[in-house]
């Protein structure tokens, strides 16, 4: 993003701030202690995050996760915070020309504004506990397709994906221990991570020693992945030189043979100018086999149609995450999550096993994907 666009964006966070905190303000008790104990933790939440962003690589990593993760809680629920002040505004408005507020509003008008903020603080919090169920419950979904073996053997092939799963502050050593015990009870023959694997802090990982739990994945074929746009937030030498200790072979524009019964190719994000065209990664291996494409970012779909790929598998849009961003996510996207058949390839948009800033899936799921390809 230029710094014109950056400028819009922290114009217009700081303007919604402004909005929401003078309107809570008012439906605030005439109590200064009150008034001072909401201020201070206000400014704090719509803060943290760019504190936790500009002195992440400074400030104890205790300090910078507890800083994130408000942060993070607040970004999403700044989305919901302004819905409900703006719906609230707009009764209020409507009332002022027709009058259908009862007489107990008028009489009681300042204990019905504070009673309407705690409602709305109650609701986020429950869709938060809600959806952070819903996050910390990831599903396996399953899918099922025929391809043609070329000159392959016949039989089936697993497949366990996992995209964006953002390691770092906000998913920790902890969850990814689980991740990995769910990924490795799939008996997949390959294990493929489809981009944003790390979320920006190669710090907070490396301080975890994430890498240990990730060498305990399992498959036959090993474990395959590619970078996202958030390996680049980092630094994608880092990020690289973590894969590798690891034990994921990184595809970087990379295509290889698997075994003689599928090619496994890897294109680098899309927001890299310099990524290769897919016809070109795909000239380095011969013969007629299956093909299977890790692209994070599915907004480059025919690329995969015009170059025979059997399977392209993506993540990145998270299916909106929550509501209504999944809404927006499929005005956007050809196919913003799940399956999809266009002639001969096959196509799965992962919502992702984790997510970005708060650990909160409403309206949407966090999923792995296992995928059983039958080769005839």
């Amino acid at each position: 993003m230029n710094k014109i666009g950056i400028l819009i964006a922290l114009t217009l966070y700081g303007s919604i701030n402004f909005y929401l905190f003078k309107r809570s303000w008012q439906a605030l008790p005439p109590n200064t202690l009150l008034h001072i104990v909401f201020a201070v933790l206000f400014i704090l939440s719509s803060v943290s995050f760019f504190i936790a962003m500009a002195l992440g690589n400074q400030l104890p990593l205790s300090l910078v996760a507890v800083l994130e993760n408000i942060g993070a809680y607040w970004v999403i629920g700044l989305l919901y915070f302004i819905f409900a002040a703006m719906f609230i505004d707009i009764i209020r408005v409507s009332n002022h020309f027709f009058k259908f507020y009862p007489d107990w509003v008028y009489s009681n008008y300042p204990q019905v504004k504070f009673i309407a903020l705690l409602t709305v603080i109650g609701l986020f919090t429950v869709f938060s506990l809600i959806g952070n169920y819903r996050f910390r419950h990831p599903a396996v979904s399953q899918v099922n397709i025929d391809m043609p073996k070329g000159t392959g053997p016949a039989g089936t092939l697993t497949i366990a994906l996992a995209t964006d799963v953002h390691l770092g502050n906000v998913i920790r050593k902890n969850r990814l221990k689980k991740y990995v015990k769910l990924l490795n009870s799939q008996n997949a023959d390959i294990i493929l991570f489809g981009g944003d694997l790390l979320d920006h802090s190669i710090r907070a990982v490396e301080a975890q020693n994430m890498n240990e739990d990730l060498r305990l994945l399992k498959a036959r074929y090993g474990v395959y992945g590619i970078f996202g746009n958030h390996e680049y937030y980092g630094n994608g030498a880092m990020a690289a030189d973590f894969y590798a200790r690891s034990g994921i072979k990184l595809l970087r524009d990379t295509a290889v043979n698997i075994d003689n019964r599928f090619i496994l190719a890897g294109r680098d994000d899309v927001s890299q100018h310099r990524r290769k065209p897919l016809s070109e990664i795909l000239e380095s291996i011969s013969g007629n086999l299956p093909k299977i494409l890790l692209d994070h970012n599915p907004a480059k779909m025919d690329d995969a149609l015009k170059n025979n790929i059997g399977l392209q598998l993506s993540g990145h849009t998270h299916n909106g995450q929550i509501f209504p961003i999944n809404l927006i996510v499929k005005g956007i996207y050809q196919l913003p999550y799940g399956y999809k058949q266009t002639g001969n390839t096959h196509y799965y948009v992962s919502s992702g096993l984790g997510l970005w800033a708060a650990p909160v899936r409403i309206g949407t799921k966090s999923e792995i994907v296992r995928i059983q390809i039958s080769l005839q």
